[in-house]
């Protein structure tokens, strides 16, 4: 019977009604409003460990490593680092011409995928030679690559190639030949 009446099942008998669970709920509410107090045996189940959950209401943004800066939602940002390192001896002279080649590269000329080329092995050169001991096989590489990146433009070949970016390809393929202490 619905609404909290005794339900006639086969295992209720004489002596053993079987309630509805409305009547059940109310009975626990009003024992444990009267304050009887309730005893419970937790010892047998076994209790995972709560997951850590996070909620994050915004951009969540994650850095690793040194010399990291982040600007969200400015109309301006104005940031600046100081990173020094030093130079391997002997190389100063390559790292200055690898340097002002990645200041002036529009001089050049190049095409979207020269100059990312050229900016690869360009730090790839200046990765290296601020080690404590540089590795010339990388450095010969990545110079290599330079001034293969440079030969068309010194040769004045292609479109908007002038004269004067010609002639400061040409110059600046010399000494990088030169620049080498190895």
């Amino acid at each position: 019977m619905i609404g909290g009446g005794d339900v006639e099942t086969p295992e209720a008998g004489p002596g053993r009604p079987c309630f509805t669970v409305e009547r059940l709920v109310n009975r626990a509410n009003r024992d444990l409003s009267n304050g009887i107090p309730v005893e419970t045996d937790t010892s047998g189940i076994g209790f995972q460990p709560a997951a850590t959950v996070n909620n994050y209401h915004g951009p969540v943004v994650t850095v690793t490593g040194d010399n990291a800066q982040i600007a969200w939602g400015n109309d301006t940002a104005n940031q600046t680092q100081n990173c020094v390192q030093r130079i391997a001896p002997g190389y100063e002279e390559l790292a200055e011409l690898v340097t002002d080649l990645l200041a002036n590269l529009r001089t050049f000329d190049l095409s979207e995928g020269d100059v990312v080329d050229v900016r690869n092995s360009a730090e790839t050169v200046l990765a290296e030679v601020v080690k404590e001991e540089p590795d010339d096989g990388i450095i010969k590489r990545g110079v290599t690559m330079l001034k293969g990146l440079l030969a068309p433009v010194a040769a004045g070949v292609g479109a908007g190639v002038s004269a004067e970016s010609a002639e400061a390809a040409r110059t600046l393929i010399d000494a990088l030949g030169t620049s080498l202490p190895f």
